[in-house]
């Protein structure tokens, strides 16, 4: 049933939350902006950084931008490395791939940083399509990526599933017309937030996973 399998990065491939935490806090305290606990660093993942930090943290809009800067130039040099793969996602996707399932990337993460995450992390060669934000216009909205992934793969969407750990993965799959199944690999989402926004299916480790796609193939 599902041929095309669109990928989302941090929290669902990848663990990115520790070097988030460290480039965020560096950010914060260059503009003088609040202080963030590393319990709160899963709010970054998922939604643009300017747009949390002004509706969750009460930040101005310029306040916000500058953190945005600063916090991608540091995450560049040193936040990045701290990215570790989600337990058991290198192994699966290597698996799905020599399976015969199409395996892209559609995240919201900017694209000069998801082929050097995904390299760090180990995965081999098995996302025939990276779509990631800021790469050919593409803005940071995961709908917009979602689009650009199918794209790119020349792939109809009645033959894809989004994979993502985040409401706005599953949101921004409805509003392209694919379903998407939930992830809790890393614990990013809130509680109840993937049953509150309609994942067609929800799993806790890889293995639940496989077998999902395996028996909905």
């Amino acid at each position: 049933m599902y041929q095309t399998l669109l990928f989302d990065m941090d929290g669902t491939l990848v663990d990115s939350a520790e070097g988030v935490y460290h480039s965020l806090r560096y950010a914060l305290e260059v503009v003088g902006g609040p202080e963030i606990h590393r319990s709160e660093a899963r709010h970054f993942l998922g939604t643009p950084l300017e747009q949390v930090l002004q509706e969750r943290y009460g930040c101005s809009r310029q306040t916000a931008l500058q953190a945005r800067e600063h916090f991608l130039t540091h995450y560049r040099q040193y936040g990045i490395q701290a990215t570790v793969p989600a337990p058991g996602m290198t192994r699966l996707t290597a698996k799905l791939k020599a399976a015969g399932f199409r395996l892209a990337i559609a995240t919201c993460k900017p694209w000069i940083y998801c082929q050097p995450t995904l390299e760090l992390c180990g995965f081999s060669d098995c996302f025939e399509a990276i779509a990631g934000s800021g790469h050919n216009g593409v803005p940071e909205e995961k709908s917009a990526v979602i689009r650009e992934a199918l794209r790119l793969l020349n792939a109809p969407s009645d033959t894809a599933l989004m994979i993502g750990d985040r409401a706005v993965d599953i949101e921004g799959a409805r509003a392209c017309g694919i379903p998407c199944a939930g992830v809790t690999f890393c614990g990013y989402a809130d509680p109840g937030e993937l049953e509150q926004a309609g994942a067609l299916t929800i799993v806790h480790t890889a293995q639940q996973l496989e077998r999902f796609l395996m028996d909905a193939r």
